[in-house]
């Protein structure tokens, strides 16, 4: 329209000129004569001449400049109903965006981003790849490979798009044109799969490693009581009897109790490490939930984050009467654990007599379980708190989270039907509750009678148990032996086929004490063995287990009736557990 409008002015003026030159020419024929006025004819004819070439020559550059901006308007015309995002760069400046553009990095409008410095856009680790990207692309005038690219959305939230480069004139200027395909959801997809087969492999890890602790420890713990009470009844049969020998043995036997005291003590930690650490990796039995104490799996998730929080905060427990809510105990553990990390990584290490994270249990109205954890750490902005659940955002440097830990928490505990706020206040501090509800199945405690260990004053047996032992691992079947032998009859065969053959030949065993998992031969191809040949000799299997690692171990410990003794156990439960099996 513009350039219709051009020429048509354009050939009025021409007819104008061409009118008054024309006059002029006359009225100097008459004034000058005829020749004077043929000069003044044709100087003024190449004039007009030279104008009208000009005038041809703007008016077909109008109607270029009109060609290109209607096809710039049919460009933005298509682009602006695509459904993936397009960015136009002219001058290192945004030009145009569309719909789909402002969608994916959260704006409202166009004016919001428009004439904006395109690398501002930018995750600060692209904008120096890109800016050379462009550099490159103008002076060469060559695309460059297509690539993904992170984009700081308007909200602070990353956008991933895969970008694919033009060169092109846009509005008269030399402009980039960003054909754009957001793959936000999927690369978050992508890195929350490769985070989950992290945690199953570490998990695997950890599981494997619990069980390898576990042997060991359960023999060297062993020893240790076995010595300490040595040590016990030496030092008291000789302090019962008169001499001088006797009175100097008897304080060095007694200074020997504190060391071993200590030991069992370290020992006993590394057994509460490998429990929690076998139950947080192996899932505490799947997805299965069941009436347990919130309390007693904060106290482990608190072991757990001891080495984050020991030199951040003190912590104070502030534990009140809570019913039993039904969890996945590993799942739990998994969100308190979580929740404690977060708290001790908000604050900054080196002052921990000045911070706290305070943990407080307590009943509500509704007959509701409710944990708060409080720290006193930087607090959470504002305009970050809104989101601290979405998947994959964190305020973290780069490699410190995954900005999945909060929304895992937050999947478990609606899971569970249950509720999770978080309050908080830069420079005061965070507030996490969690409320779950009471458990409705709880079973019902049996009735049994106290179980006196057979070393203890009073107790008297009508004849030696006879005890088989059946482990793969020789150190800990003779340290086994070795202590309940002082008032039982043991026997330890190191495996499954030996097991077998000593029992088709020698059946006289009140309880047969056998690890579940043994190469070749296990303890369940031991107990579906005599299933079929001695049932009796079956329903006598006392199994140790560090862990069903396998379906076919889960299954076997799911169905059958017979009691067990997770390692690392100590000899109390032991001996417990064998005088419950030859009572029953």
């Amino acid at each position: 329209m513009q350039a219709m409008k051009l020429i048509n002015q354009t050939n009025r003026s021409l007819l104008i000129a061409a009118g008054g030159l024309l006059s002029i020419v006359v009225i100097l024929g008459v004034l000058r004569g005829p020749a004077i006025a043929v000069g003044v004819l044709g100087l003024g004819a190449s004039v007009l001449i030279i104008a009208f070439s000009s005038c041809r020559r703007a008016v077909a550059k109008a109607q270029a400049t009109a060609a290109l901006s209607k096809a710039d308007d049919r460009l933005v015309n298509l682009v602006e109903v695509a459904p993936e995002p397009v960015l136009i760069c002219a001058g290192g400046r945004v030009v145009y965006a569309n719909r789909a553009a402002l969608d994916s990095l959260h704006y409202k409008s166009p004016d919001e981003i428009i004439a904006r410095d395109f690398l501002d856009l930018l995750d600060g680790r692209e904008r120096e790849l890109m800016e050379d990207g462009f550099r490159q692309m103008l002076s060469s005038g060559r695309p460059a490979p297509s690539s993904e690219v992170n984009f700081l959305c308007r909200d602070g939230a990353l956008a991933t798009l895969d970008v694919f480069y033009l060169i092109t004139e846009f509005r008269e200027e030399r402009a980039i044109v960003l054909l754009c395909r957001d793959v936000t959801e999927r690369k978050q997809l992508q890195g929350h799969l490769m985070l989950s087969d992290r945690l199953a492999s570490l998990g695997t890890l950890a599981s494997g490693v619990a069980h390898e602790i576990n042997n060991p420890l359960l023999y060297v713990s062993m020893n240790l009581e076995y010595v300490t009470s040595e040590l016990q009844r030496i030092a008291g049969q000789l302090s019962g009897r008169d001499g001088h020998k006797a009175a100097e043995l008897v304080p060095q036997l007694e200074a020997l109790e504190r060391p071993l005291h200590e030991a069992r003590d370290g020992a006993q930690r590394v057994k509460d490490i490998v429990r929690d650490l076998r139950s947080f990796s192996t899932g505490g039995g799947g997805e299965r939930v069941w009436p347990v104490d919130i309390c007693a799996i904060m106290e482990s998730a608190l072991r757990m984050a001891r080495n984050e929080i020991k030199y951040r905060a003190e912590v104070v427990r502030q534990y009140g009467e809570t019913p039993l809510v039904e969890a996945n105990e590993s799942r739990m553990g998994q969100v308190f654990l979580n929740l404690l990390v977060n708290a001790a990584q908000a604050i900054p290490e080196g002052n921990v007599s000045n911070n706290e994270i305070r943990i407080t249990t307590a009943t509500d109205r509704a007959g509701r379980a409710v944990v708060q954890i409080q720290d006193s750490g930087v607090g959470i902005p504002p305009e970050v708190l809104p989101r601290v659940f979405d998947p994959f955002f964190t305020t973290k440097a780069p490699g410190k989270g995954t900005g999945l830990g909060l929304a895992i928490v937050h999947r478990i505990v609606t899971a569970l039907k249950g509720e999770i706020y978080i309050e908080s206040q830069v420079g005061v501090g965070t507030t996490v509750r969690v409320i779950l509800p009471r458990a409705k199945n709880i079973p019902q405690p049996e009735e049994t009678r106290p179980i006196s260990a057979p070393h203890d004053v009073g107790v008297k047996e009508e004849r030696r148990l006879r005890i088989l032992l059946v482990d793969d691992e020789t150190s800990l079947g003779t340290s086994l032996r070795r202590c309940i032998s002082r008032y039982w009859n043991a026997s330890f065969v190191n495996d499954g086929r030996q097991a077998l053959e000593l029992l088709r030949h020698d059946s006289h065993y009140d309880v047969i004490v056998c690890d579940l998992m043994m190469p070749e031969v296990t303890g369940m191809d031991i107990y579906e063995e005599l299933s079929q040949s001695r049932p009796d000799l079956s329903k006598r299997m006392l199994f140790m287990t560090g862990g069903a690692f396998t379906e076919r171990a889960r299954s076997f410990l799911e169905s059958v009736p017979n009691p067990r003794l997770e390692k690392p156990f100590d000899l109390a439960q032991l001996e417990a557990a064998v005088r419950a099996m030859a009572v029953n």
